[in-house]
């Protein structure tokens, strides 16, 4: 046995793997070489159903070269992950035909993100989906995600093709149509099995743009160039802030921050359980850490409010000191749109604070006197009920958080010195 054989087998996989991919980093100056030369996927011998696919591309270029100047943000993390992971590197074109590499992108069937995950398969993936962040638009966690997905795919059906029709249209369908064949003695290759119409035409796509790029200059198509290098970093966020801060810190635009963290809802970053992972563009990460060490001020200016019953958004915004107009912004409410109870909307956090310590002024004031309870009975009037305690209605609203409207068997607390 070789000293060579010795000397590699003392060296983690993993290494080994994560050399190979800083081989491939430094050999190619652009990522579409990268790209091709992971090409693992043929083409079939009759290839009509790809070439009539592939018309609009070629005639249309300048629609394939919008998509690419998309992807420049994501491409190349694709890329490393899908080399790291030895898998074949048309799958790097799956959000293409999937979302054009648009992860804001919305759909009828309500899936998300640049892997157009539906709801439920997101949840069943560890995607997590709430008020605050739908992590199927995330990068980082979507991309892992779908390349999870694939690979189990993969290991089932020990075929890639077949994985690729699986995650379009399911397991299920896809084991349904190769256990009919294997029953019938018939081939289970990709191209014999009798898969729906959409499932055929989604491998199809995949291998038509696959094609475009191995052979451009065939079909004289000039493939906007992208550079073979990291477009984000990463940043771990353990504390709530908003958005705006993030963007301010970092010297970067809000288009900017949204096409890197398509995941979040609301105008702050809510940290739940675990710290979030920001993306920033790669020359903006150091210029973000350092502001943010000698940043003072409160980092999060927003609150999640639930709307209670009978109020409008006119009350809420006059109680936190805000306009209706900046409310429905926020929270991306429609201007004729009623709130309903339970909504949560976002509202300012620095007048929340001061509501706040009025309401401890309150509980303060009504413990430095006795405090009695009015049950409210038929006909009684806060200025009947004020001149029979020896107080003012204002005082009685103050100590009760309420307004003129009273209610038979309501209990109003009331004191006297």
């Amino acid at each position: 046995m070789s000293l060579l054989f010795w000397t590699c087998s003392l060296i983690p996989v993993d290494a080994i793997a994560d050399r190979l991919v800083q081989n491939e980093y430094q050999y190619h100056t652009d990522l579409w070489d990268r790209i091709r030369s992971g090409f693992a996927l043929k083409l079939p011998s009759d290839s009509k159903a790809i070439r009539k696919i592939e018309t609009p591309y070629t005639q249309q270029p300048e629609t394939l070269n919008r998509i690419i100047e998309k992807s420049e943000r994501y491409l190349f993390y694709i890329v490393e992950e899908l080399e790291r992971r030895g898998m074949p590197m048309e799958i790097a074109l799956i959000p293409v035909i999937e979302s054009s590499y648009d992860p804001l992108i919305k759909s009828n069937s309500h899936s998300a993100g640049l892997w157009q995950f539906i709801p439920e398969t997101g949840k069943s993936l560890g995607l997590e989906q709430n008020v605050w962040h739908d992590d199927r638009r995330d990068i980082i966690a979507s991309t892992g995600a779908a390349l999870d997905y694939l690979q189990y795919l993969h290991k089932k059906f020990d075929n890639w093709k077949l994985a690729i029709a699986a995650y379009n249209i399911g397991e299920g369908a896809v084991s349904k149509a190769l256990s009919r064949n294997i029953h019938k003695g018939r081939s289970s290759s990709f191209y014999d099995l009798n898969l729906p119409i959409e499932a055929k035409h989604y491998v199809y796509k995949l291998l038509a743009v696959k094609d475009i790029v191995a052979n451009s200059k065939k079909y004289g198509v000039r493939l906007r160039q992208v550079p073979n290098r990291p477009y984000f970093d990463t940043v771990k966020i353990h504390e709530h802030i908003d958005i705006s801060l993030v963007t301010r810190l970092a010297n970067i635009s809000e288009t900017e921050f949204t096409a890197l963290n398509p995941a979040y809802n609301r105008y702050v970053i809510k940290v739940l359980n675990a710290p979030r992972t920001l993306l920033l563009p790669k020359d903006k990460k150091e210029v973000f850490l350092t502001n943010l060490e000698t940043f003072q001020d409160p980092r999060v200016s927003w609150q999640i409010y639930r709307v209670k019953k009978g109020e409008n958004i006119n009350e809420i915004a006059g109680r936190y000191r805000t306009t209706v107009k900046q409310l429905q912004a926020i929270n991306g409410i429609a201007r004729n749109k009623n709130l309903t109870l339970g909504q949560k909307i976002l509202v300012p956090q620095v007048v929340a604070e001061n509501l706040a310590d009025a309401a401890a002024q309150k509980k303060q004031l009504l413990q430095n006197y006795q405090a009695s309870v009015h049950v409210v009975k038929k006909g009684d009037t806060l200025y009947e009920i004020a001149k029979r305690y020896g107080t003012t209605v204002n005082q009685i609203k103050l100590w009760n958080n309420s307004d003129e409207n009273l209610s038979i068997g309501q209990k109003l607390v009331l004191s006297r010195s």
